[in-house]
């Protein structure tokens, strides 16, 4: 049923290379050394001071477009005091330019309903630096206005010396944010992976050391050198007019001087090497053990249909070999968790091959020889043909569901693949180019040649290993003579080919003769129509169009996990993923997966506390299959044993040395105390696990869908009424009602009362983390579900400015909260963030004061005004989304609330006033009542 590691890395593959578009021929020639067109639907142009632009009109979303300038310079280009400062400058530029004082920028864009994250941002690698904006096209003022901010990006950075030193802060917080286990790990792996290469020494976060006390002049040294317009371009995509957006861009872009230095951009090179380079890394804190072996080898061009063709070669080569592999992490005792084997650019100049796995401590080199044994397999045998075709129908079904989405693709898709067209000079030629060179070079590619890609790419020279583990007693981490034993014991071990089982039954034997609809209802101002079948199912449908080959479910009941004892807990919370690894009918999960090759369709059911049901996406051809694996997930689920034993193998794996990680500890820290220790609530250790049962499961999945009587479905997308009326009826109709009534039990499970403080002493890192987290009844009502989070977005904002913008002591703040109706109605709300440990008790009571300013003082109208313009503008946005209309019918119907107050929101938005804000900040942020876990680094 679960296609999803194969099917999302050929769609990945797809995308990656062109997501969609307009070819003006879209035809490919059929001869190999024909030159991949541009897409003519983008205007591509230089200006003479060297800066590219490419501009795009596209409708989706409505009254938006997406605005990125970028920069062909990131960290490899550093000087060695310069260390970091690439990202320093990306930093810099949200904290002060010509048109933008100090944080200025930031507050316009959330004036006009863009969030700081979402909608604004930028990142900054080794290669380059890219900054992002999405924003309104209602009014020419706001896009004018925009390009001020890329321009100023552009050239007019401030770099004032007071905001310099308050960003270090925010800097040294980003980077201690991203220490841990892994970073220590990477530390020593990434020298052996790019050995005498800047690769290895050039992370973009930089050092801490060069952010706290670099020169001022020594920042602004970088952006002068680096920023400049023969290595920028700007683009543009979006629901505007294309020549307004060319004027504009000449505008603002052309008066920029042409560079005059005599520093050169350079491209750091990856020098080969003959030997096999081994990196083996441990740490105390590491929760889980890795192999990565990766070849590395010369990039490529991507410039002719014969290019195109090659990489069609190698994603079905790395398909067919992920399907394989994941099949082995099925079997009832499984050589890893998870494995994949995947090409692509590793740095801008060098290209890899690489065979990846997680594995259990004691399996790291069982794991690798499991990985090499496939590999080696493939290389000796080859696959087969039923591999091959499978692969290229879902490839070739992949492909076209992008072209039938052709005019519903986000812009930010379209800014990305002009991202790497400008960086990595990536071909985009259109999807209609590219779905016809599918069709025309995928039926031709011979098994001969994808099997002969093994041998090119899994060489003895450029070959690094790299291994990471949990450094703890008893385990035997491998050294390199073991690893490199590996390779020439599986070299010479005598494979067998590779054999498989292929069910060509169908997936149900017999079509059910179904029920029939008793009763319809429509509600016109949704687009909603609802039907009730004989048997007490309720079916709820909205077609759209905002998805041309989409189709989304969720169904629900009430009841779950809560009606068994405390003592069949863990049996019930795990019965539904249990169910869903044994797969359907006759066809367990391997079989099931290629009997679904060519479809899409995926359907899961789950069990929560207080209901259980399904969710699931389809294309509309395949919408019957969606109804069959409904059918046979009531009336036919497996309990297949071997299934089984992978899946607690696989649990057990991950399990192992969860508690090794001090934001596991933290984390079970909270949970437990917000539960007051409820045995429904507490971490997963290797005692629960023994709870698992198989037979019980199975027994309490049987139960629970059982009562389909009680079930409603939700379908949103690219359907027609009549369509999902008829194959509704006929199988879900078709299932025997058992005329009881489903309810869900309160178990009791209560938050503390009074203040709560707690310190979780864990972690190598100097870093903290915070959580407050406040809660209490909750008078249940849309109005004040929908000032909670009004709330909880003004409070995201002040505390943003005052903890990381003034102060500095923060990377971010995270403030959520939600309210719940059942078992009783109460709100819940949190304030996180990350800190130096010496820094939490001043942090804390920084929020404090901002909470308590907000209750005793109120919020100026500049925060209604930015928190309303941003849920109007999201709102704009949302109502074309399918998934926001199954989450907002499924939310009503369930509470059994009248859905036509998703149309209302707007009121509310408009009656929100700061009087309102008060009131609930002193309602919610109740200071006599709250749970605050703090992390700090373990003591001595």
């Amino acid at each position: 049923m679960k296609k999803c590691l194969v099917f999302a890395l050929i769609c990945f593959a797809a995308l990656a290379r062109e997501v969609s578009g307009q070819s003006g021929d879209t035809a490919g020639s059929g001869n190999p050394e024909a030159l991949l067109p541009m897409d003519t639907s983008v205007t591509v142009g230089k200006l003479h001071n060297g800066l590219k632009y490419y501009i795009r009109h596209n409708g989706k979303p409505e009254k938006r477009a997406e605005l990125r300038l970028v920069v062909n310079a990131g960290s490899i280009l550093e000087n060695d005091d310069q260390r970091g400062l690439a990202h320093f400058c990306e930093h810099m530029a949200f904290n002060g330019t010509l048109h933008f004082k100090k944080n200025q920028l930031v507050s316009y864009l959330e004036s006009i309903g863009m969030r700081f994250g979402p909608d604004v941002n930028a990142y900054t690698s080794f290669d380059e630096t890219v900054y992002m904006l999405q924003i309104p096209t209602d009014t020419q003022e706001i896009v004018e206005k925009s390009f001020d901010i890329l321009e100023d990006w552009a050239h007019l950075v401030s770099f004032d010396p007071d905001e310099i030193d308050k960003e270090r802060g925010v800097i040294v917080e980003e980077w201690r944010l991203g220490r841990g286990a892994a970073a220590r790990m990477r530390d020593k792996q990434f020298p052996v992976l790019f050995k005498n290469s800047r690769y290895a020494d050039r992370l973009p976060i930089g050092q801490k050391d060069i952010i706290e006390n670099a020169r001022y002049e020594t920042l602004r040294s970088f952006y002068r050198s680096w920023y400049r317009p023969d290595l920028m371009a700007v683009i543009a995509v979006g629901d505007f007019d294309k020549s307004f957006i060319e004027r504009l861009i000449k505008k603002h872009f052309s008066g920029i001087e042409p560079y005059r230095n005599e520093k050169k951009r350079f491209y750091a090179s990856v020098p080969d090497h003959r030997e096999s380079l081994y990196a083996i890394a441990t740490d105390s804190e590491a929760s889980l053990a890795n192999i990565s072996i990766y070849w590395k080898h010369d990039p490529e061009p991507e410039v002719t249909e014969g290019d195109y063709r090659r990489q069609l070669v190698e994603d079905l080569y790395n398909g067919m070999l992920n399907e394989r592999l994941s099949d082995l992490t099925k079997k009832p005792d499984p050589p890893f968790l998870f494995a994949s084997s995947s090409s692509g650019d590793l740095v801008r100049t060098k290209y890899y091959y690489g065979l990846d796995a997680g594995v259990r401590d004691s399996a790291i080199l069982r794991g690798m020889r499991a990985l090499l044994e496939e590999a080696f397999r493939v290389r000796e045998f080859g696959f087969t043909q039923a591999e091959l075709d499978r692969m290229k129908m879902d490839m070739l079904r992949s492909v076209d569901q992008i072209y039938d989405e052709r005019d519903k693709t986000e812009s930010a898709n379209f800014a990305s693949e002009y991202i790497r067209n400008f960086l990595n000079s990536e071909p985009i030629p259109g999807i209609a180019f590219e779905d016809r060179l599918y069709h025309s070079y995928l039926p031709g590619i011979t098994l001969e040649e994808i099997n002969q890609l093994g041998r090119e790419w899994m060489t003895d020279s450029n070959r690094v290993v790299l291994v990471s583990a949990p450094k703890k007693a008893g385990i035997d981490v491998p050294a390199e003579p073991q690893l490199a034993g590996e390779f020439d014991s599986v070299s010479h071990e005598k494979l067998q080919p590779f054999s498989e089982q292929v069910l060509n039954e169908p997936l149900l034997s017999a079509i059910p003769q179904g029920g029939s609809v008793v009763r319809e209802n429509e509600i016109s101002e949704l687009g909603v129509t609802e039907w009730r079948l004989s048997n007490g199912v309720r079916v709820i449908g909205k077609p759209t169009n905002f998805k041309n080959d989409e189709v989304l479910l969720s169904a629900y009941c009430p009841g779950g996990t809560s009606l068994v004892p405390d003592s069949d807990y863990i049996p019930a919370m795990t019965a539904a993923s249990i169910v869903d690894q044994g797969g359907l009918g006759g066809f367990d999960q391997i079989q099931l997966e290629k009997k679904l090759a060519g479809k899409i369709v995926d359907v899961s059911p789950s069990i929560g506390e207080l209901e259980e049901g399904f969710s699931g996406e389809a294309s509309p051809q395949d919408l019957e299959t969606m109804f069959q694996m409904l059918y046979l997930y009531f009336t036919a689920p497996r309990m297949d044993s071997s299934a089984y034993q992978a899946y607690i193998s696989r649990v057990r794996g991950y399990l192992e040395n969860r508690s090794a990680r001090p934001e596991s500890a933290f984390e079970d820290t909270l949970e437990v105390t917000m539960a007051q220790y409820n045995p429904r609530r507490q971490p997963w250790t290797e005692a629960l696990f023994a709870k698992m049962n198989l037979q019980k499961s199975f027994s309490i999945y049987r139960d629970r869908f059982s009562d389909v009587g009680d079930f409603t479905f939700l379908f949103v997308g690219s359907f027609s009424p009549d369509t999902l009326k008829r194959l509704a009826a006929r199988y879900l109709g078709a299932l025997p009602p058992s005329h009881r009534q489903a309810m869900w039990r309160d178990v009791g499970i209560e938050p503390p009362s009074g203040v709560v403080e707690k310190f979780v002493h864990k972690g190598i890192e100097p870093k903290s983390q915070v959580r407050i987290i406040f809660s209490g009844p909750f008078e249940w009502s849309q109005e004040n579900r929908y000032v909670l989070n009004s709330l909880i977005d003004v409070m995201n904002i002040k505390l943003r400015e005052e903890l990381r913008e003034e102060k500095g002591g923060t990377y971010g703040v995270s403030v959520g909260g939600s309210a719940e109706r059942d078992p009783r109605p109460r709100y819940r709300l949190s304030v996180g963030f990350g800190c130096s440990p010496d820094r939490q008790e001043e942090l804390v009571k920084s929020a404090f004061e901002e909470i308590d300013s907000v209750q005793r003082y109120g919020i100026g109208d500049v925060y209604i005004n930015k928190v309303k313009e941003t849920q109007k503008r999201e709102r704009e946005t949302s109502l074309k989304q399918n998934r926001f209309w199954l989450s907002n019918l499924e939310f009503y119907y369930e509470h059994n609330d009248d859905p036509l107050k998703i149309l209302r929101y707007g009121n509310l938005v408009d009656g929100l006033t700061g009087g309102k804000i008060q009131e609930a900040a002193r309602t919610y942020f109740n200071m006599k009542n709250y749970v605050k876990v703090v992390l700090v680094p373990g003591k001595e």
